[in-house]
């Protein structure tokens, strides 16, 4: 069984890239905070790498930004890639299945007209 439900916030701006094939994606980091705080009183928080496909990406880029408190349920996927330096590196990320919004979407203030 592989199923994952996180609740966090996320740590960067939401962008949206197209890989091909009508096919869209989106990753970023969600920080999920723990429980307890430590010995200097500060809380702590994993950073869990997500990526978002197709529908999914672009709600998260409709109606969320970095901070945004979130939802998320889906599966974890490991994969390896070789880096600049032709080293292999392994990645486990939350590929999110579905999106759960925790806060009311921030309203944007419209821009204020100056006459001159």
């Amino acid at each position: 069984m592989n199923h994952v439900s996180l609740l966090g916030r996320l740590v960067r701006s939401v962008e949206v890239q197209e890989v091909g094939h009508g096919r869209f994606v989106s990753n970023n980091t969600l920080a999920v905070q723990r429980l307890g705080k430590k010995e200097e009183g500060q809380q702590q928080a994993d950073f869990i790498p997500v990526v978002f496909w197709d529908k999914t990406a672009h709600l998260l880029k409709e109606y969320c930004g970095k901070g945004s408190l979130i939802g998320l349920n889906g599966k974890l996927a490991s994969r390896s890639y070789l880096n600049k330096q032709e080293q292999q590196v392994f990645v486990v990320e939350l590929v999110v299945e579905s999106l759960h919004f925790v806060e009311p979407k921030k309203k944007v203030e419209p821009p204020i007209e100056v006459p001159f």
